[in-house]
């Protein structure tokens, strides 16, 4: 029984590192060593060095001792005591007579990882960022540019028969239009309109169904001009009258006036070259 009793004492005689005392403490509180380094931030092999006191494997004698002041919060053992125990053990083991390599104290060893994990994470977010930007030109840029090349083809195509078209044939037929005659719309397939402000920026656009009209209001005819990416698609009536088609099929045309008068003399010029006289050409239409 004598021998019973008087065991812990030994045991607990046994224990003077401060090395020993982290390590009870941990156990204490049912902690792995894996539980205080994800509470520290500490690596592992840094802590089982400090339970075992082998200060040889560890970087500096600040790092040791803020290794285990970190240690020390995680277990709930008092934070200065047990540096004070440390920086003894560190001079009885002769730890000061190694190079001291470290340029400064930092103010947390134990916090030094998550600085460098945010600036990683900053750093990768401006890559990210940087990446989009290049796509972003790459993809975008490219079909913008296509598109505007296109709409200048088309225009420049339509030039030369405005241009040998006789003077008076727009002027004729444009003159027998009335200026408010109704400018209708109609979908000879699925196709997308939309009608731009005087400043390009689309206010209102809608899709026409095979077979389904669209009456312009008189307000949209003077504020707005129209456009479409399938022009093969879409009829242009004026007070009845089939103006033909307002650019080269599935290109995108816009600023194309809704006025009466400027579209059938688009169709005038568009037929010029076909036929001189405009009015057995517009029958031929019909």
């Amino acid at each position: 029984m004598a021998d019973e009793e008087t065991a812990p004492e030994q045991g607990e005689l046994a224990i003077t590192r401060t090395g020993d005392k982290l390590r009870l403490a941990r156990e204490a509180a049912g902690l792995s060593l894996a539980d205080v380094a994800t509470r520290t931030r500490i690596t592992q092999r840094h802590l089982d060095a400090i339970e075992k006191s082998d200060f040889s494997e560890l970087p500096g004698r600040t790092y040791v001792t803020g290794f285990a002041r970190a240690y020390a919060r995680a277990v709930d053992l008092p934070e200065a005591e047990i540096a004070a125990s440390i920086r003894r053990e560190l001079e009885e083991d002769q730890y000061g007579a190694r190079p001291v390599y470290e340029a400064y104290e930092p103010t947390d060893p134990a916090r030094l990882p998550t600085a460098r994990l945010t600036w990683t994470l900053v750093i990768v977010a401006l890559l990210l960022v940087s990446a989009y930007g290049v796509w972003r030109f790459l993809s975008v840029e490219p079909d913008e540019a296509l598109i505007a090349a296109q709409n200048q083809a088309a225009e420049d195509s339509e030039a030369p028969a405005t241009k040998a078209a006789p003077a008076t044939a727009p002027a004729k037929t444009g003159a027998s239009v009335a200026a408010n005659a109704p400018v209708v719309l109609t979908g000879l397939s699925e196709v997308w309109i939309g009608f731009d402000d005087a400043k390009g920026k689309t206010e209102n656009w809608r899709t026409l169904d095979p077979g389904e009209t669209y009456e312009v209001p008189p307000a949209y005819i003077e504020q707005f001009t129209l456009r479409t990416s399938i022009p093969q698609a879409l009829k242009v009536t004026v007070g009845g009258r089939d103006v033909g088609p307002i650019g080269p099929a599935d290109t995108l045309v816009k600023g194309i006036s809704l006025k009466p008068v400027d579209l059938v003399a688009r169709a005038g010029g568009s037929t010029a070259t076909a036929a001189p006289a405009a009015t057995p050409a517009s029958k031929t239409r019909r």
